[in-house]
């Protein structure tokens, strides 16, 4: 139980080509929208820092770096600004509500699934092999 980590399994092919399509797609959508924040709305002391953090977990997600923190985070926000609406956003990708449940749904499943076998986590600390040689050392 101490090898597994926080990751269910680190699935390649074609499981791990979808678990890559969707933090391309999840994690791209924080990062752009929260850069728009940033070049946008940059004065806003504590949304130019919830915009940073979003940037920052966007690029992770994408990568696949610490990707259920990153997931939890992005999740987080995401239920966040669907709560308040008042959040001044950029009209161009989280306008509706459909689009930020989508996201949250999105971010909620990459949490549970793992990165896959195409990511920086999966490279650290997915399946290696283990060679035994004959003489029990």
């Amino acid at each position: 139980m101490a090898l597994q980590r926080t990751f269910s399994g680190f699935p390649a092919g074609y499981p791990g080509l979808a678990l890559l399509l969707l933090r391309l797609v999840a994690g791209g959508a924080a990062s752009s929208e929260a850069w728009l924040f940033i070049t946008g709305h940059g004065s806003v002391a504590a949304g130019f820092v919830v915009a940073l953090l979003a940037f920052v977990a966007g690029l992770a997600l994408i990568i696949g770096f610490m990707t259920p923190i990153a997931g939890a985070l992005l999740s987080a926000g995401a239920l966040l600004l669907a709560a308040n609406w008042s959040v001044p956003i950029h009209p161009w990708l989280f306008e509706s509500g459909m689009a930020r449940v989508e996201f949250i749904a999105i971010s909620t499943a990459l949490i549970f699934l793992g990165p896959g076998a195409l990511s920086l986590d999966g490279r650290l600390y997915g399946r290696r092999e283990i060679e035994v040689n004959g003489n029990g050392l």
